[in-house]
C-alpha cells in the first residue's frame, strides 16, 4: 500500500469519525505500506506504472516454474527498470544478498519484503521508494 493511500485512510477516519486516529495507529498504516508483498512481478508492474513509471513488458518468466521468483524487465532501453518477486522474505534476502553492487556494470537497488526492483540510475528508484517504501542499495 503506497504510503499515500496510508494518508488518505488516516483522512478517512478522521472525516467519517470526526475525530483523529492515534499517532501508533498512523504509523502502523504507514508502516504496513512499506512492507507490502506482492505475488508475482505482474502486481508489482502495476504499483510501479501508478507511480509514474513506464513499465510496456508484461513479460514475466517465473524460474522455477512452480514456487520461483518471479522476473520482469520493463524494456530493454537506457532506462531499463527491472524487477523480481520471490515467494518468501527469506527467498528475496538470498537474492538481494548475492548481487555484486560493486565495480563495472553494477546497478542500484530498491527492495522491501519479498521484491526487489533494479534500474540504471537511483533516480526511479527514489520515485518509487517515495511510494512503495523499501530500502535503495546504491551502485558502488
Amino acid at each position: 500500500m503506497p504510503r499515500t493511500t496510508a494518508a488518505l485512510l488516516a483522512l478517512s477516519a478522521v472525516v467519517l469519525t470526526g475525530c483523529e486516529p492515534t499517532t501508533d495507529e498512523v504509523a502502523s498504516m504507514v508502516t504496513a505500506g512499506a512492507a507490502t508483498t506482492y505475488d508475482d512481478a505482474l502486481e508489482l508492474r502495476e504499483d510501479i506504472i501508478a507511480a509514474g513509471l513506464q513499465c510496456p513488458s508484461t513479460d514475466q518468466v517465473v524460474v522455477p516454474a512452480e514456487n520461483g521468483i518471479a522476473y520482469l524487465e520493463c524494456d530493454k532501453g537506457m532506462t531499463a527498470i527491472a524487477m523480481a518477486v520471490a515467494s518468501s522474505k527469506e527467498d528475496m534476502e538470498e537474492l538481494v544478498g548475492a548481487r555484486d553492487n560493486t565495480g563495472p556494470g553494477a546497478t542500484p537497488v530498491l527492495h522491501a519484503a519479498n521484491w526487489m526492483v533494479v534500474a540504471q540510475d537511483e533516480a526511479p528508484l527514489r520515485q518509487l521508494q517515495a511510494e512503495l517504501g523499501g530500502t535503495i542499495i546504491p551502485a558502488s
